[in-house]
């Protein structure tokens, strides 16, 4: 699937949502989906085999997700166009969507042991005057970036690690 077919499944359930006014329970039924999808690939690839019918393949959503929902009648759409294995690309698109239209940015933040809530807050707080959006962050560790902070923005880092300093270093060491 090219990710314009998934653009346009995440941008018609938004729509959707825009319309009938419950963007915030698409938004998170989606993301609950994709969790259950995430920790059970057999569900996926039960809801992609073409060997299992329709009907069966209904039974089994009705009894995971219920027999009614915007979300649930989303991913009865998607599994009869063979798209099931896609709905994590086509959430991630639709939380895009959902973001920007909620003016939220998503950010994550690597630093070498965790944050101490109130820097958490500050470092939170920071990034949204400097973005003038509400910030999402999420917190990962990684001791191997020895302390500072990496910080990732949609495809753009900013590495101030006392790791990636000392890297930046040695490469200027080399070229000269």
């Amino acid at each position: 699937m090219t990710g314009d077919v998934g653009k346009l499944y995440a941008q018609a359930l938004f729509e959707l949502g825009l319309e009938a006014g419950n963007l915030d329970e698409i938004y998170g039924d989606m993301n609950e989906c994709r969790k259950i999808f995430d920790e059970n690939p057999e569900l996926v690839s039960l809801l992609d085999s073409p060997v299992i019918l329709r009907e069966e393949k209904q039974n089994v959503l009705d009894k995971i997700f219920g027999t009614e929902g915007t979300v649930r009648d989303f991913i009865c759409l998607v599994t009869d166009k063979n798209r099931i294995t896609y709905f994590g690309k086509m959430t991630d698109l639709f939380n895009q969507l959902y973001n920007d239209h909620n003016n939220i940015a998503e950010m994550t933040v690597i630093t070498s042991i965790p944050l101490k809530p109130e820097a958490r807050q500050k470092l939170v707080k920071k990034l949204e005057v400097q973005s003038g959006k509400t910030v999402k962050l999420k917190e990962e560790v990684d001791p191997s970036i020895i302390g500072g902070i990496i910080l990732r923005v949609g495809n753009s880092q900013i590495d101030n690690s006392v790791k990636g300093k000392i890297e930046a270093i040695a490469s200027s060491l080399k070229i000269q």
